[in-house]
């Protein structure tokens, strides 16, 4: 499901993504710091599809946005893309200096303290989630968007892998640093928390499935 963090993203093909386009029937929408900042906030869909049509489609970013590479935070998790900005855009009032988009996640990374001090600002809740640390909001509850929060993810990635092929997960400590920004999946919050409750299940499945796939055969 959409609204889940990334280290469930084999399970992520619940909902159609945010289709990716230039346009609105208003027009063009201006790839401006003012517009993502908009996206970030759960303000504007437009501007979301907008961003994801200049970069995956166009491969056309605005000048003040620069790809990142080897970014050793972010390591291990999947389709996962980030920009540094070189004016920043705003998050319902807080300068943000980077961008990640995920499928229907547009987020910026903060260390752990500011993102608690956000989550408690604006009232985010714990999902029902224990392979990974995930926070949630709905904008309309009952087909969102969704403020939301999530750890970097690519230990729980590793963790279901090691699983999969018989393994111990290696010991982590909750990450310093958590995503935080708006998901724009269409979908309720009661459909939302149904997922997460039944994620940890489904990600057990799943690893059990990848490690009958890899195991030798039987002659």
């Amino acid at each position: 499901m959409p609204y889940l963090a990334a280290a469930l993203s084999l399970l992520l093909a619940g909902f159609a993504p945010v289709p990716v386009r230039a346009q609105t029937a208003d027009g063009d929408v201006p790839l401006t710091p003012q517009t993502l900042g908009d996206a970030l906030s759960c303000r504007s869909r437009d501007a979301l599809e907008a961003f994801a049509g200049a970069l995956f489609l166009a491969g056309d970013a605005p000048p003040w946005m620069h790809e990142i590479k080897d970014d050793k935070q972010t390591e291990g998790m999947l389709g996962l893309y980030g920009y540094t900005l070189a004016k920043p855009a705003m998050l319902l009032g807080e300068p943000v200096d980077r961008v990640y988009f995920m499928q229907n996640w547009v987020v910026t990374l903060w260390p752990r303290k500011k993102a608690e001090a956000f989550i408690a600002a604006h009232q985010l809740e714990r999902a029902p989630i224990k392979a990974t640390e995930q926070y949630y909001h709905f904008i309309d509850p009952e087909s969102g968007p969704m403020l939301g929060a999530f750890e970097p993810t690519g230990n729980a990635m590793a963790a279901m892998l090691a699983k999969a092929f018989g393994g111990e997960a290696p010991h982590s400590e909750p990450s310093d640093s958590l995503f935080v920004g708006c998901n724009y999946a269409v979908a309720s919050q009661e459909m939302f928390l149904d997922a997460a409750r039944q994620s940890d299940a489904i990600v057990g499945r799943k690893a059990h499935e990848i490690g009958e796939a890899v195991a030798p055969k039987k002659p």
